[in-house]
């Protein structure tokens, strides 16, 4: 967050008794922390005191924790990379052809983009860069498993990296930035996009940045950072709009305590909207005189604009597409790949049971929870000023908000996976609320292993 409104957050604090923004003792996990007295929870369920104690002792620290979880997030994403064999899942169908096309290998009869012309990104309705990306990577893994989805593993890891570093910077102690990496990291949605060659995870690992940056009180550098995912689909503005709404925010609550607004306040906003509107243009017109047949940038924004508006359904959803608001419902899930095997006896068909099944689905126990989270969210930023809650409640708004707006104004065609951007806010919303929400130890485990249980379900590769 910026200097101005790290200022006017501490200000704010220092004319109320309330605690302080973003002091929090380190303690263990499994303990009650900021407040006084002890949970229902925590006086009927010894066992779970005991068990936070016993983590306490044989865990040196939520470091060490953090690096463990680190490791099985790694693992489940690499596991079994190359499954199924020479198969796209999804809309690698799109995205792999593309960057074939780019690098001048050969696309299958019938595929997507089959027959177009060398070197220019067929896939002209999103920006260029991440399908550069990809095809670099093929460049150097090579026409594979491993050259399609390597970009996205690795922005699934640093999109890890990028949660915990910014619940730190925004006040919350250790324990909570282990926790918010440990659901966004066993979440189903951004398990699968993490092991898949699309564009998403390299969205969300440059929003993401933007967001870090902007916390580190450096806005220009957030700005870059939000062109750059902006660059890989026109939906990093999101992460733009979200620092206009913490700004916003800031600005408003400065006004309503004091009566008045800094012009300093404005300039974080400023610097970052500058920044992203240059480096966003100047990196378009580049990549398309590079790898596309635009003219220049404006041209191929209007075509990306006029195609997305023009992605609509007269009657509502059809098949696999869906409302925004059925999302927080885990409705409609979508099915990227699924191979299955029968059992046969007798020449009929006992049983069918998926062999790997790739589906768009968010794991159902954050889901199920996600609004707790971003409701504590936003009690937590007006009552207390708290930074971990003004960054959910503010990202849930800007990478949301727009999906709800356009599907009430128009019959725009959306799908499941398009919340993908909003997980990080539900991941960080409920460490908080985990945390800081007072709700006994036997809620915060009992969370935790459903949360485990439902990561195993939904977990793509079904037989190993």
């Amino acid at each position: 967050m910026s200097p101005e409104a790290d200022t006017s957050l501490q200000e704010a604090s220092s004319e109320n008794p309330r605690p302080s923004v973003g002091t929090s003792v380190d303690t263990p996990l499994g303990a009650a922390d900021a407040y006084p007295g002890r949970s229902l929870g925590d006086m009927l369920s010894p066992l779970f005191s005991r068990l936070g104690a016993l983590i306490e002792n044989v865990v040196p620290g939520p470091r060490w924790v953090l690096a463990f979880v680190l490791l099985a997030c790694l693992l489940a994403r690499i596991g079994w990379l190359e499954r199924p064999n020479d198969a796209l899942i999804f809309d690698e169908a799109y995205y792999v052809n593309a960057a074939r096309i780019i690098i001048d290998r050969p696309v299958a009869e019938g595929a997507a983009y089959f027959g177009s012309e060398p070197g220019i990104d067929p896939n002209r309705e999103h920006p260029p860069l991440g399908k550069v990306l990809i095809a670099g990577s093929m460049l150097v893994f090579g026409d594979n498993e491993v050259g399609w989805r390597f970009p996205s593993v690795v922005a699934g890891m640093l999109s890890l990296l990028l949660v915990y570093g910014i619940v730190r910077r925004a006040g919350g102690d250790e324990w909570m930035g282990v926790l918010a990496v440990t659901l966004l990291g066993l979440e189903n949605l951004s398990l699968v996009h993490s092991r898949i060659g699309t564009l998403d995870m390299l969205l969300v690992v440059f929003m993401l940045a933007g967001a870090w940056s902007y916390l580190k009180g450096w806005p220009i550098l957030a700005g870059v950072t939000c062109a750059i995912a902006a660059l890989m689909k026109i939906g990093g503005l999101y992460a733009l709009l979200a620092i206009f709404v913490i700004e916003f925010f800031l600005i408003a609550r400065g006004w309503l305590e004091t009566g008045r607004v800094s012009r300093r306040s404005l300039l974080p906003s400023l610097k970052a909207g500058v920044s992203f509107v240059v480096v966003w243009f100047a990196f378009l017109w580049v990549l398309d005189v590079w790898v596309t047949n635009f003219d220049n940038p404006w041209q191929h924004l209007k075509f990306i604009l006029d195609y997305g508006f023009a992605l609509t359904r007269e009657g509502g959803p059809a098949n696999q597409e869906s409302y925004p608001w059925q999302w927080l419902l885990n409705d409609v899930e979508m099915t990227y790949l699924r191979v299955d095997e029968q059992e046969v006896v007798n020449e009929e068909v006992q049983a069918v049971r998926a062999l790997t099944y790739f589906r768009g689905a968010m794991n159902p126990i954050l889901i199920g929870a996600a609004p707790l989270g971003i409701a504590y969210s936003v009690y937590r930023a007006w009552q207390y000023n708290d930074r971990v809650g003004v960054w959910a409640a503010a990202w849930f708004a800007a990478t949301f908000g727009p999906f709800v707006i356009t599907s009430l104004m128009t019959d725009r065609i959306s799908y499941i996976f398009y919340i993908l951007p909003t997980i990080p806010a539900f991941a960080i919303g409920l460490a908080l609320l985990l945390r800081r929400g007072r709700l006994g130890q036997i809620v915060l485990w009992g969370f935790i292993i459903a949360f485990v249980v439902g990561f195993i379900g939904y977990y793509p590769i079904r037989r190993f």
